[in-house]
């Protein structure tokens, strides 16, 4: 069967052997056959996998392997200690490869393990884009996006937006970004953490706010400096790679030279919301 996926303007086509249940999030991204596309991977069932690289990372939920200018990846359900899914680097096409033993799993309707497994990151990098660490709301028709390590109150000032500004929220966990035309744009993804929010939503960035907690509300410019460590902090990039690392870090260079980007300590209060809210009109507005 054919799947056909748009993402951040990228085409992608799916084919696989047995039929699969898209979750909810992914189906939002799901767009009509066509005949041309940007990207193209198989899915295979098979009752054993067969590895080729050299092991170069592996976590809790995947093993990286190089095998010359490709990858192969081992990837894990949680909790489990046999791989449940081989994704494979070739040069036409990337297969991923579907265990037997877990084949009841990309049959319900809460899956998502495919796209966990699709290597997303470099496809995005690919179309110079990346993802950054993020909760994205869209106000005014424009974006303004979140981030700060996990636990600090991404969601929250999120919701806040929500309530006290009518903002939409687009996605709680990750943001895909790019330029498009000279401009800083922001995308929705099919994946949002925990956060339950996923939109399939684009509008240029008004502004990045980097937060972090405190009693009182105090927002701060930052210096292109600033802007490319911080970014960096919280964009999926894979260090193990060179080549890689080397194209996130260009493309974070133009995105922070591009796009208004503050810090911002704030409550987790109404008060947040209006300082920022204030702030953004002034600075950017004034700007123009």
């Amino acid at each position: 069967m054919d799947y056909f996926f748009n993402i951040a303007g990228i085409t992608i086509k799916i084919f696989s052997e047995i039929e699969i249940c898209w979750n909810q999030y992914i189906q939002r991204f799901q767009a009509s056959p066509c005949v041309q596309y940007d990207e193209y991977y198989e899915c295979r069932c098979v009752d054993s996998f067969s590895i080729e690289g050299d092991l170069v990372y592996q976590n809790e939920w995947q093993k990286i392997f190089k095998c010359g200018a490709y990858e192969e990846r081992l990837h894990f359900f949680w909790g489990q200690k046999e791989p449940c899914m081989l994704y494979k680097e070739l040069p036409d096409r990337k297969i991923i490869y579907l265990h037997n033993d877990f084949r009841g799993s990309f049959l319900r309707e809460d899956n998502y393990c495919i796209f966990n497994a699709m290597a997303l990151e470099k496809v995005l990098m690919k179309h110079k884009a990346i993802i950054l660490h993020s909760s994205y709301i869209i106000h005014k028709q424009k974006a303004i996006l979140f981030t700060a390590p996990s636990g600090t109150g991404k969601s929250t000032q999120a919701s806040l937006w929500e309530k006290y500004r009518d903002a939409v929220i687009v996605n709680g966990d990750r943001t895909i970004l790019c330029e498009r035309d000279g401009e800083v744009y922001a995308y929705g993804m099919p994946v949002c953490g925990s956060s339950d929010i996923c939109l399939n939503r684009n509008a240029p960035v008004r502004a990045i706010i980097y937060l972090s907690q405190s009693p009182k509300n105090e927002i701060q410019q930052m210096s292109l400096k600033q802007r490319i460590k911080y970014l960096i902090s919280e964009t999926t990039i894979n260090f193990f790679d060179a080549e890689y690392l080397n194209q996130a870090i260009e493309i974070i260079t133009s995105i922070a030279q591009k796009a208004d980007m503050f810090s911002f300590s704030c409550t987790k209060e109404k008060d947040a919301v209006e300082t920022l809210g204030n702030y953004l009109e002034g600075n950017i507005l004034g700007s123009n």
